[in-house]
């Protein structure tokens, strides 16, 4: 009986935390570049049961006075968060500074799909990689990200944007060069080139908050030219690759299968009750 309500437990705690995962998921709906997170639900270990000093037990089995009953499911834990990096919709903006990666096209590498990100600095130096491309200039002419993250271009370093820049016209081409004053030929410079950064395999990266991911072991090289079925969209944006509906409904099953395993607890509660009652006067 003890064993049920463990088992009962462990599916109420592995629910809770996958809630948790898609209730974050549903917060950041509005957020450019987010990833959901799918929680991965797995079994422990199955055990098997035996009857001790049975005096029926095969003459075939390796221990005598011992025979084989069956098995049983020890409940379920939440192994892990994984992010999905599907490409998400691209939205106009019109803001001068935002851009948007498109690798839906990217091919397949030894059947897994890579991603392209924006490199970044966090305020201690570390490189991080994101999606959300939305970015503004502050009073030093850096290009940065929403959060204060430094954006790096293709040679690692910050991008500086003058206030000339800034406060006129910019054209951020497809493979991530800036441009000022792209209509006027005479005043027409490259300023800069935004970094990004291939990722063979996606499921590598750690999430950290604010959208961005950090790599154990030692960083990619910033891309000199983009590869093939890579392009980015100026003035414009990737939405979160969560899907509403698809969330609302996880998370409605999500509690009637807790409530389900509340009602086995329940259940086993009032049977220790009456247990424990037999016998009193």
């Amino acid at each position: 009986m003890l064993r049920g309500i463990d088992t009962a437990a462990s599916g109420m705690i592995a629910l809770q935390r996958r809630q948790e995962a898609l209730t974050n998921n549903l917060a950041n709906i509005e957020t450019p570049g987010y990833k959901k997170g799918d929680t991965t639900l797995r079994a422990f270990p199955e055990v098997f049961l035996e009857r001790i000093n049975d005096s029926k037990a095969s003459p075939t089995e390796n221990a005598p006075g011992f025979s084989w009953i069956g098995s049983m499911q020890q409940g379920v834990y939440a192994q892990e968060n994984i992010s999905s990096f599907l490409q998400g919709d691209l939205v106009e903006t019109n803001n001068p500074f935002d851009v948007a990666i498109d690798d839906r096209n990217i091919p397949l590498v030894n059947g897994k799909k890579p991603s392209v990100f924006f490199a970044v600095t966090n305020s201690g130096g570390e490189i991080r990689y994101t999606r959300n491309g939305r970015f503004t200039v502050d009073e030093a002419g850096l290009l940065r990200t929403l959060e204060g993250y430094a954006v790096l271009n293709n040679q690692g370093k910050p991008i500086q944007v003058d206030a000339n820049v800034a406060s006129g016209e910019v054209s951020i081409t497809s493979n991530g060069e800036i441009i000022a004053n792209p209509d006027d030929p005479s005043k027409r410079k490259i300023v800069d080139t935004i970094g990004l950064v291939l990722i063979q395999n996606p499921n590598d990266l750690i999430k950290e908050g604010n959208g961005t991911f950090k790599l154990d072991g030692q960083n990619p090289a910033i891309l000199s030219e983009l590869p093939e079925g890579v392009q980015l969209h100026h003035k414009m944006i990737e939405n979160s690759n969560v899907d509403p509906t698809m969330t609302m409904t996880n998370m409605m099953e999500n509690v009637r299968l807790y409530e389900a395993n509340q009602k086995v607890l329940q259940a086993y509660d009032r049977s220790l009750e009456l247990l424990n009652s037999i016998g009193r006067v």
